[in-house]
């Protein structure tokens, strides 16, 4: 009898573990998809329709000169960019990142502010988005491998090019992670719109915006995850790091009113960075916008200024 009830407990047991296991598989792949996965993630799916412009940009963009050009990235996919090129005889260039679930059509607001200054644009679609290939989106790490083979890409068309990073939450932290690479010196300055501070906070919030639990308990789960899915450890990412070793000039901005990356991660961003910096709080604008105020954007090329315009005198 003592056997037969040893072994009941046992048995209960075992099944409360598997139990246990499979939950915990399960909240882990959850946050993973979430996170990373651009087909199932109600935060990553793209969205195929541009930001609608006034007239006067919409028959800008028409009748600019453009292009689809594409590369091979490192691990093997093919990715896309739009090419903008209205100004042949000009050598200032603008690398244009957009956001999580955009593309490249989608910042055609930001392409119109930098081609009325006198830049030539590559519009990037980022892995998994537009018609770039791939499932995963990474949060700005190996999309910041990606951005430095369309830097390389850009200097061998244009050896003399003046280039500009500027991009958008995603693309923001692409940025920054390629800030605090090797960057050939033909990239002047770089400008991270609404990047999270780092790869595993931005994760953490999102669990605690959601769901309200402590995603640490989560965190080593949505790491093995990591690890076979996409060849590199959550735990290993440094952001922090990255921006210390920047040597290129970096302006941080963020929207005030951004309620999925906190805009306190702004001057997390900045005090880290051991390059030239500036900072910019705008008022009104909130998550992945695309519209920004005049204000914003002469705060930008101010910014920019320092580092090519005045050059050009």
């Amino acid at each position: 009898m003592a056997k037969k009830k040893k072994h009941t407990l046992l048995k209960a047991a075992g099944a409360i573990t598997v139990t246990a296991a499979a939950a915990y598989s399960g909240a882990s792949y959850l946050v993973f998809r979430n996170a990373f996965d651009g087909v199932k993630s109600p935060y990553l799916l793209g969205n195929d329709e541009a930001h609608p412009l006034d007239e006067e940009k919409a028959a800008w963009f028409e009748h600019s000169e453009k292009e689809d050009v594409f590369i091979d990235s490192f691990d093997g996919l093919k990715l896309h960019a739009l090419r903008v090129c209205n100004h042949t005889d000009g050598k200032k260039w603008a690398i244009i990142l957009h956001g999580a679930a955009s593309q490249a059509a989608g910042m055609q607001n930001a392409m119109w502010e930098f081609d009325h200054r006198g830049f030539n644009i590559l519009a990037v679609d980022q892995r998994c988005f537009g018609m770039s290939e791939g499932r995963y989106s990474t949060l700005g790490w190996l999309e910041h491998y990606d951005l430095i083979n369309w830097i390389n890409y850009l200097v061998n068309s244009a050896e003399d090019a003046e280039i500009v990073l500027y991009g958008v939450n995603l693309g923001a932290a692409a940025v920054i992670n390629a800030a605090g690479d090797y960057i050939p010196p033909q990239v002047k300055c770089a400008v991270e719109d609404g990047s999270w501070s780092g790869m595993k906070e931005i994760i953490l919030h999102m669990i605690r915006r959601d769901v309200n639990v402590d995603g640490r308990l989560v965190l080593p789960g949505v790491d093995m995850l990591a690890k076979n899915l996409l060849h590199f450890a959550v735990n290993d990412i440094d952001m922090h790091r990255q921006l210390k070793q920047a040597c290129v000039p970096m302006l941080f901005t963020h929207g005030e009113q951004d309620e999925t990356v906190p805009a306190s991660m702004l001057f997390d961003c900045y005090y880290a960075c051991g390059s030239e910096k500036d900072l910019y709080v705008d008022s009104a604008a909130g998550f992945n916008e695309k519209e920004r105020s005049s204000e914003y954007w002469n705060a930008v090329f101010a910014f920019i200024e320092k580092y090519i315009f005045a050059k050009e005198d």
